[in-house]
């Protein structure tokens, strides 16, 4: 038998977002929310772990990320449950810029003269 690089994976989405998972260990466990792009987006989760989990607070929704990884799964009460497991992940895009004021609102410019609606 091979080793856990035979069944590998590389590609490219924007974030949605990113769901975070207790175990039973009480370890949280983050799974990126990726979508592809094409005539048929998907959605694809991708898990991360250590160094990578670290990276994820810096991570946005918007965000383009370019990952490699490897694929796996495992055997539960007879079904097998997949898993995606990134190995690397590279910011392509960083998605839209944080609010600088705090507010939680867009920041939007000042209105001028020339942005009256009538």
């Amino acid at each position: 038998m091979g080793d856990s690089d035979d069944f590998t994976f590389q590609g490219q989405g924007t974030l949605q977002r990113i769901d975070t998972f207790t175990s039973k260990a009480g370890k949280p466990i983050l799974t990126l929310v990726l979508e592809t792009g094409g005539q048929y987006p998907q959605l694809v989760p991708i898990k991360v772990f250590g160094r990578l989990a670290d990276q994820a607070a810096g991570w946005k929704p918007g965000a383009v990320l370019a990952i490699r990884g490897r694929l796996g799964g495992r055997d539960w009460n007879g079904k097998v449950y997949g898993d995606n497991v990134a190995t690397s992940v590279e910011v392509v895009e960083a998605g839209a810029p944080a609010n600088d004021d705090g507010d939680g609102l867009p920041d939007l410019p000042p209105p001028g003269d020339d942005d009256a609606p009538f």
